[in-house]
């Protein structure tokens, strides 16, 4: 199957702690054959504040294992640097709800770093 080349692609960095569920969503975002998708992530909080700013990045995906004061330095962190990057918290729930997640979040126009659309 050839690949639709005229879809711009999206940029996602990947957040979480647990090192299985980070593998995971990253091999269903850049293995997603309906969209152009290339995703990067960590489970290091201070690599993954490199990768936001070495690399073009569309939406930030939080994953688990994040405490909530974390969340909330993330989110104020990527605010000041690229207020109009998304930031959305994913709380599990199978590949068919992040694709849902991902899509409402990347076709809606705000951003959102106070609070989360999904919890």
């Amino acid at each position: 199957m050839a690949e639709n080349t005229d879809i711009p692609t999206k940029h996602f960095l990947v957040i979480g702690k647990d090192p299985d569920i980070l593998k995971t969503v990253l091999r269903l975002l850049n293995d997603f054959k309906k969209a152009s998708y290339s995703a990067v992530g960590s489970t290091d909080i201070e690599e993954g504040k490199r990768l936001f700013d070495q690399q073009p990045i569309d939406l930030v995906l939080l994953t688990n294992g994040l405490d909530e004061y974390t969340t909330g330095e993330l989110r104020s962190w990527f605010n000041k640097r690229k207020p109009q990057v998304k930031v959305l918290q994913h709380f599990g729930g199978g590949s068919g709800l992040l694709f849902n997640e991902i899509t409402y979040s990347l076709q809606s126009n705000t951003t959102d770093h106070g609070t989360d659309r999904f919890a």
